[in-house]
């Protein structure tokens, strides 16, 4: 077997496929210390040997990449060419300048350790800083950050959580956070009053619950970055042709709950978005068309809990990879994985339904921006956090 292998940007990343004869899992980690250098270095039933040209097996693997089907197993694919031809349009260049790292524009390298200060940023901003310690990690962030980005520069908390996210997750994640951004604002003009009440129940009521749902499902997408990394490009562009992919490295039992967890984090967090949508009405931000908000919390399925504002495009679009059916397989451990597709039960009738492999971690993506995006604007205008939120 040939393994064709793209460095990426980080030191280390951790590849397991199947064994294209007898389907065992086959484990190496990728080591690097450039994007010019790598080698393997074997975990799990491989054995690395001289070359030998009669070998004729290809199995290609990127960490940030997933492959057509075609050029899964081709000598002549180039994952890096073709990631580039995506995301050419997009990359955030400066202006003039001649010499530019390619690699890290869409991309933060080293992230699982990066996420780690933000997650500590994030809580000692949401608590007050009881060690007075909050400075340091806020200039941990900034250190962290320049070593691949020179001019980088971060002086408060809110930027240090809000760029994090928008360097991993852009443009995606501006184009929900944009507009409920400017949703917010309007809702503050025309109805100061109603807001300022949302904004205290949201600190007295919400805040201390939600900080640790998110710090929950964002730990859990950190950890195995390097595999939902395969297919993020995708829906970080809008990009939603990815059924046909073939995704190099499954960890399936790590990730098979996650969808599951995700969703549960998201449509807990829709009462912000509830809220809004019944101040727009013209109600009080607790009262529903036909429900007071306690009931909303405690007795809405959590599959109808984008129902109210289902009308609205700028808060419906944070509900746009909702998968009832897919949660249900998730949370609930019925799911597993056959070669490229994954088979969950959803609950009701036990029907068993499949999705592409791809699809699915494609969606877990999505999903996960969508929460990143609530999380940033909730910080920014709602929560505790007392600084200068410019960005």
């Amino acid at each position: 077997m040939i393994l064709r292998i793209g460095v990426g940007v980080e030191k280390s990343c951790t590849h397991t496929f199947d064994c294209s004869n007898c389907h065992t899992p086959i484990s190496f980690d990728l080591k690097t210390n450039g994007p010019a250098t790598g080698w393997p270095e074997p975990r799990e039933n491989l054995e690395i040997i001289p070359r030998d040209d009669s070998v004729n097996v290809v199995i290609n693997l990127h960490p940030a990449f997933a492959f057509k089907a075609d050029e899964y197993h081709s000598l002549t694919a180039f994952a890096s060419m073709e990631h580039m031809d995506l995301v050419g349009n997009k990359l955030r260049l400066v202006s003039g300048r001649q010499l530019q790292d390619f690699s890290t524009q869409f991309a933060v390298p080293e992230t699982p350790l990066v996420w780690s200060i933000v997650r500590s940023v994030m809580t000692l901003a949401l608590k007050a800083d009881p060690g007075n310690i909050l400075s340091k990690q806020i200039a941990a962030y900034e250190t962290a950050r320049r070593k691949f980005k020179q001019d980088f520069t971060c002086a408060t908390s809110f930027k240090a959580i809000a760029s994090f996210f928008d360097d991993i997750f852009y443009p995606a994640i501006g184009a929900l956070r944009s507009p409920l951004r400017a949703y917010v604002r309007q809702m503050a003009q025309t109805h100061p009053e109603e807001m300022r009440r949302l904004r205290d129940y949201y600190r007295s009521d919400i805040q201390a619950a939600a900080l640790e749902r998110y710090l929950a499902i964002f730990n859990d997408y950190f950890r195995l970055f390097d595999q939902f990394q395969q297919v993020l490009t995708h829906v970080r562009i809008g990009r939603d042709d990815v059924d046909d992919l073939v995704v190099g490295s499954k960890r399936f039992d790590e990730i098979k709950l996650y969808y599951g967890q995700a969703y549960e984090t998201l449509t807990s967090s829709y009462t912000t978005l509830a809220c809004l949508n019944n101040i727009a009405a013209g109600r009080p931000f607790d009262q529903f068309k036909s429900m007071t908000l306690n009931k909303y919390i405690s007795d809405v399925d959590k599959a109808k809990r984008s129902n109210p504002f289902a009308n609205e495009p700028i808060l419906s679009a944070f509900a746009q990879f909702e998968n009832s059916s897919l949660r249900n397989g998730s949370h609930h451990a019925s799911i597993w994985r056959e070669g490229d597709l994954i088979k969950f039960r959803s609950g009701g009738s036990g029907a068993t339904k499949d999705i592409a492999y791809s699809r699915y971690m494609h969606i877990c993506n999505g999903i996960t921006i969508a929460i990143a995006a609530l999380v940033v604007v909730e910080l920014e205008f709602f929560s505790s956090i007392a600084l200068d939120q410019t960005i």
